[in-house]
This record gives C-alpha cells, structure tokens and sequence, in this order.
C-alpha cells in the first residue's frame, strides 16, 4: 500500500512530463503570460512544484529560501511586464492542477490513500499562500521602483524639451531609455495636476501601462502631463477622464520627432487651457484658434468678453448658437438636437444678435460668438465645434 510521501515522490519523478501540460493551461487561461519565454516559464513551475512535493512529504511549509525564491521570481514577472493579477492566478492555477493530479493518482491506488491525502489540504493552500503573497509583495515592490524610475526620466525629458534641447544626445537618450523613438510620431495629453488623490495617480499609471505603444506621464507643477507614441491620444484622454471626479483634458497635435514632442505638449497645455472644467476634453486640432488666443484673454477681453456675460445671463440663447455652429448651420437640424420648434432657435439666434451686436448668420458674427463662448462663456458650458 502507498503512503503520501511515495505518492508525492512518483508524481515529482513525472514533472518533465506533467509540466509542459499544466504551464499551457496557465497560458491559455491567462493571456499575459505571452510575454514570458516558455522554457524559462516552465523551469520556474517545475522549481515550484519540486518544493511543494517535497514539503508535502516533509509535512513543511516553504523554507525561507524558497519564500525568497517566489519574492525573485515576483520581482522577476514585474519587469516582464506581467500583472500581478496574473501572476496569483497562476500560483493558483498552476497548484490546483498538480493538486488535480495528486488526487487522482491517489483514488486510482486505492487503500485509503485519498483519505490521508486530503488531511494534506490545508498545508497545500499555505503554500499558495505563503508563496503567492512573497511573489505579489516583490511585485508590487518591483513595480513602484521601476515606476520611480520611469517618472524619473519623463521628468528629465520634458525638462530637456522645455529648454529647447530636443535635438541633443540626452534628449535622445532619455527617450530611448522610455521605449519611444526619437524619429516617431508624439503626441501630448495635459491635464490639471490639482485635486487629483494619490490613489487616483495610482489607477491611472495602471491604465496607461495596459495602454498599446510607448505612454509616459509625470506631474510638472500645475499640470499632469503623458507623452504617447504609437498608441491613441484619445483613449488615453479617456483613461483621465475615468479618474474622480473626471478632470478636464487637452490633447496636442500629432507630431514628428522630439522637437515635435515639445510643440506637442505647448498644444495639449494650450488647449487645456480653454477645455470645459468639468471633464470636458479640448483638442488643439479642433480648437487651435481659441488655445492659440488664450494667453491673450487679457487683451482681447474688450473685443469678446461682452458675450460671455451675455451667455451667463441668457444660457438657452448660447446653447441656440452652439447647437446651430454643431449641426451644419441649419436652424432645423439645430432645433432638433434641442428638441425645439425651429422658430424659437430662430428667435434665440436673433436675440443673442440683438444683445451682443454678433450676426451668427454671418461668419464673422458666428466666430466671434464661438470664441467668445470658448473663452469666456460660462465654465460648465460644453464644447464647441468650429
């Protein structure tokens, strides 16, 4: 008759072979893994599965040198880019399948061994415990260094843009150090860096690190600010605006090389600045004109300013002339977007005539309107298109 220790060492004996079937499990289940090469995936699961069975035998739990181990290989899975999510799961996947073959080698030998094999259980989960907490701490361990890091070097890189060096070789080594190339494409996305919680900056570093392509962000002073290359702008945005509360965003224009990246974040920065406050999203393609006047709203208050008051005070009459510049300058299409009688937009584009002496019948009249909304209105009012 077998005992439990005869078991576990037949089932060791077979872990060349019983491997490579559990680790595909582990990979089909849990599609980070892909990253990480097969054979070294497959060494570390059978170094696992060597320590459990022996231990099981012994009746120990894992030594210090081998809780020591699982810290490395968490360490090890951070820099390989894999979740720490996926890393558990497959401690979990990985002893629930050799746990499956221990099971059924045991009832197909009979005597009572089954029995005695399940008085091992709870010295298995310590295992999975023991070893899947050491892995996740040098995990998380790993991942808030190498973060620092990385934060590190986005700050010396926008700090060598901002000083007009992004043709030199520590511009163009810092960016490669970031994964980006010099050569490509950037793109810049700003946002205020008031008011955000840490915990909010922590979510969003894991939303940009499952983001495709090259995404860095570091806080400089009053704004958040990510450089993308190779990934959507866009989305990215929309990995801000999913903080809480959802902070306003501005997007700069695609651009070519690092002098590129610089011309980037002065666009994003720009058109933040005339982004509706209440996660409101301002590209610097759609909306160049009002960013680009922005720093002169002292200037020009004068010539626009007046439409602003005008829109505090008679919201329905802005939101007439936002919807008719929307919507192809047609009073009809606009009326229906407000589920309104076409006459009262008419009347309400002829009144926001009468009050700020701008025909929105007329493109001169109709762009002052809108800059004027853009750079003055009310801070709630949504973005418009022009």
């Amino acid at each position: 008759m077998g005992t439990e220790v005869d078991l576990c060492r037949s089932v060791a004996e077979d872990l060349e072979i019983l491997v490579p079937d559990i680790v595909g499990r582990i990979r089909a289940e849990i599609s980070d893994y892909g990253p990480v090469p097969r054979e070294e995936h497959e060494y570390h699961v059978r170094e696992q599965f060597r320590g459990l069975l022996a231990g099981l035998a012994a009746r120990q739990s894992p030594t210090p040198q081998q809780t020591e181990a699982a810290r490395e290989l968490g360490r090890q899975r951070a820099y390989q880019g894999v979740p720490v999510e996926a890393v558990i799961g497959a401690y979990h996947v990985g002893y629930q399948e050799i746990w499956n073959v221990l099971l059924t080698r045991a009832q197909s030998q009979g005597g009572g061994l089954t029995e005695r094999l399940v008085r091992l259980v709870n010295l298995v989960w310590t295992w999975v415990w023991l070893v899947s907490s050491a892995s996740a701490d040098a995990h998380a361990e790993a991942t808030r260094s190498r973060q620092a890091v990385q934060i590190g070097l986005v700050h010396r890189l926008l700090d060598v843009l901002r000083r007009g060096e992004a043709t030199s070789d520590e511009a163009v080594f810092l960016a490669r150090a970031l994964g980006f190339d010099p050569a490509g494409d950037f793109q810049a996305v700003c946002s205020p860096s008031s008011g955000w919680p840490e915990e909010g900056l922590d979510r969003l570093r894991r939303r940009l690190s499952a983001q495709p392509g090259s995404v860095h962000g570091a806080t400089r002073g009053a704004f958040t600010v990510i450089l993308v290359q190779g990934a959507d702008a866009a989305g990215v945005a929309g990995s801000v605006r999913a903080l809480s509360p959802a902070p306003p965003v501005g997007i700069g224009l695609r651009r070519p090389g690092l002098d590129g990246a610089e011309l980037s974040v002065g666009d994003a920065e720009q058109a933040l600045a005339v982004a509706p406050s209440a996660g409101g999203v301002s590209s610097f393609s759609e909306h160049w004109l009002a960013a680009c006047l922005s720093p002169q709203r002292r200037r020009i208050a004068p010539l626009l300013e007046h439409g602003g008051d005008v829109a505090a005070a008679h919201p329905h009459l802005a939101e007439a002339v936002r919807a008719f510049a929307q919507h192809g300058y047609s009073v009809t299409a606009g009326a229906r977007v407000l589920h309104l009688h076409p006459n009262t937009v008419k009347y309400r584009l002829d009144r926001w005539r009468e009050l700020t002496g701008w025909d929105p019948w007329v493109p001169d009249g109709l762009a002052k309107s809108l800059l004027s909304l853009r750079l003055f209105g009310p801070a709630e009012a949504p973005p418009a298109a022009y």
